[in-house]
């Protein structure tokens, strides 16, 4: 029998994870369960993860390289409002179409919240910082930084709001109409800050 390598064997806990707290909540999303979604020993989670928390922030790990993706995907010559907008929108249609990590990612926030507010707290850092990061890269030429990682803020908080609301009324094409409406409202605001900047 082929051995698996530890970083595949990571990415296959890390899939696991996502499906058992998708399926269970994250407080019967036990180390046996997750191991057993993986259809890997116990033995090698513990190998791989020291703690469940070790386990649980990497889910969130792999989340973190989603605003440069969005950002891929942006059309060269895209205005900063456009640039934006797209990156929210992007986001959330990747969302839509893996509903499991969308439930584990605010499934597994909430119990940290409650359970661990150091690690919520490294992992919203975490994902503010690579949101500005990315956004920098793709606007920072045209707005100044302050206000780049305040545009930032905002998306992060509007794609917040826009999962929890999907989450309450569970209708894709719904998300996708408040998402435009999002899109809309963030676009008059960059756009307003473009003018400003251009004066």
């Amino acid at each position: 029998m082929a051995r698996i390598g530890a970083d595949l064997r990571r990415q296959d806990f890390v899939k696991a994870a996502i499906n058992v707290i998708a399926e269970h909540g994250v407080a019967n999303a036990t180390t046996r369960r997750i191991a057993a979604a993986a259809n890997a020993p116990l033995a090698s989670l513990h190998y791989v993860f020291h703690t469940k928390d070790d386990l649980f922030y990497a889910v969130y790990e792999s989340l973190f390289n989603l605003p440069q993706q969005a950002l891929e995907l942006v059309e060269a010559g895209s205005t900063p409002a456009e640039t934006v907008t797209r990156m929210l929108r992007q986001t959330i249609d990747w969302f839509i179409e893996n509903p499991a990590m969308a439930r584990a990612q605010s499934e597994l926030f909430l119990w940290t919240m409650r359970n661990n507010p150091e690690m919520t707290n490294r992992i919203y850092s975490v994902g503010i910082s690579v949101t500005e990061n990315s956004m920098s890269l793709a606007i920072g030429k045209k707005i100044d930084k302050t206000t780049v990682n305040d545009i930032s803020r905002l998306v992060v908080q509007l794609f917040d709001g826009l999962i929890l609301s999907w989450f309450a009324h569970g209708d894709p094409e719904r998300l996708e109409e408040e998402t435009e409406t999002a899109c809309r409202a963030l676009s008059l605001f960059v756009s307003s800050i473009e003018d400003k900047t251009a004066l």
